[in-house]
């Protein structure tokens, strides 16, 4: 019974609380109407407040507008609020110079995010893990990439990993849950419609339980990489070549990685290979455009060795306060630092530095994901001002766009014992 399977799947991975409220994904796919229907149906054994999200990405016309009339009935008669969100999906992704997939998927998450829940879900399933693993296998991936979707991502669920396509679709027809079809799913011009269409059934041929089987790789291939992470965790930026030389490549390799991602960057292979190469020596490899790995024989790290940072240099002045202190004298800090965040939650030392390509915050209240380039303009600053505003960050990533935002993750609140306080000054460079 693959309402066993849900439940199984939910309780495993401790996805749901009683007194969560619960964002779900809704296109009127059979996927995403099944998840749909078994949380409505459950929603007071689990103790959830649901809210339905759909978007309408302006990509199918007259058919898409039509799916979406057809999650509003539904949202009816099952009970559920609804939210929505229409967008032009091609216009606005060239306009970001993002792909179309790529941007609709950041949209949808953004917006999820910004509905304030507690826990987002969307209705993946293992058929769709399955054709992730064999499209990232086909453009080379490595290990971390065959783990597929993940069940759990942050505030992200995914109730219904364990159940392949086929079974979802013969449950809802056997009782009698509607869902639309996307007509473009039978166009094998699209990457993912081929894998689906014709090469997991080619599979099948091979082995009828190929779905079960890749679910068991995928499994594994996991266990695996969270082990080699987490012993890859104890070494911070910047990296000492002694340390990573005293560890397998497997997870230097992933300490490497770990600390390219803090400027949103991911290496693929051939620059994973060639930033590791320099261990030990003097010299440095181009990740991209003016973002290079440097090694100078006993430390990694990696620097923008032209270009905006190469123009201007930050000097930072940090206290941490207690709350006493903070509170009998905060007017007087807010006018002297112009960052303030909470020290219990910062990672590691303090770096400051440029905005820098790819660069991403989650604006503390905004319960959305933005980039840089976007925040700054929301607040209107200058292009010719922009590489100077200093992005602070720990050692996990970006916690704040100094004098205009602090990182959620940061925040101060009224649990905040601690206060750390930063004043920046700016200087050009000759």
């Amino acid at each position: 019974m693959i309402s066993a399977k849900i439940e199984n799947t939910i309780l495993k991975y401790n996805m749901l609380e009683a007194g969560n409220t619960v964002v779900v994904g809704v296109s009127g796919g059979a996927d995403s109407m099944l998840l749909l229907t078994y949380l409505a149906e459950n929603r007071k054994r689990y103790g959830i407040t649901l809210i339905a999200a759909n978007v309408e990405h302006g990509i199918r016309g007259e058919d898409s507008l039509r799916d979406t009339s057809f999650v509003k009935a539904q949202c009816e008669r099952l009970g559920v609020e609804l939210r929505l969100l229409a967008i032009n999906a091609p216009e606005e992704a060239k306009a970001e110079g993002l792909g179309v997939e790529e941007y609709s998927r950041n949209r949808r998450y953004e917006f999820f995010s910004s509905l304030g829940a507690d826990k987002i879900a969307t209705a993946h399933n293992l058929s769709d893990n399955v054709e992730t693993v064999l499209f990232r296998l086909a453009r080379g991936t490595a290990l971390r990439g065959m783990c597929g979707i993940p069940p759990v991502r942050d505030n992200i669920i995914r109730p219904l990993i364990d159940c392949t396509g086929e079974e979802i679709r013969a449950y809802c027809d056997e009782k009698g849950i509607e869902y639309v079809v996307d007509s473009t799913n039978s166009d094998n011009s699209y990457s993912r419609n081929y894998i689906r269409n014709v090469i997991i059934p080619d599979f099948v041929k091979l082995n009828p339980s190929f779905e079960t089987a890749v679910s068991r790789f995928i499994s594994s291939a996991s266990e695996d990489e969270k082990y080699l992470s987490e012993r890859a965790s104890h070494l911070t930026y910047p990296l000492s070549v002694e340390a990573l030389l005293k560890e397998d490549p497997a997870v230097a390799k992933r300490a490497i990685q770990g600390c390219a991602s803090l400027y949103g960057v991911t290496l693929d292979e051939t620059h994973l290979g060639e930033v590791y190469s320099l261990l030990g020596r003097n010299g440095r490899v181009q990740i991209k455009n003016t973002l290079f790995a440097v090694c100078d024989g006993f430390y990694l790290s990696f620097k923008r060795c032209d270009g905006e940072e190469k123009r201007f240099s930050f000097k930072d002045e940090s206290l941490v306060v207690t709350k006493k202190d903070f509170n009998e004298n905060g007017g007087a800090y807010k006018k002297e630092y112009s960052f303030i965040c909470d020290a219990s939650k910062l990672c590691g030392a303090l770096s400051v530095r440029s905005r820098q390509e790819g660069d991403r915050i989650s604006p503390s209240g905004r319960n959305c994901s933005k980039s840089l380039k976007k925040l700054m303009n929301e607040f209107k600053i200058p292009g010719e001002k922009r590489s100077r505003v200093p992005v602070v960050c720990d050692e996990k990533g970006i916690i704040g766009l100094y004098s205009y935002a602090v990182d959620e993750r940061v925040k101060t609140d009224s649990n905040t014992e601690a206060y750390c306080l930063l004043k920046i000054s700016v200087e050009e460079i000759d």
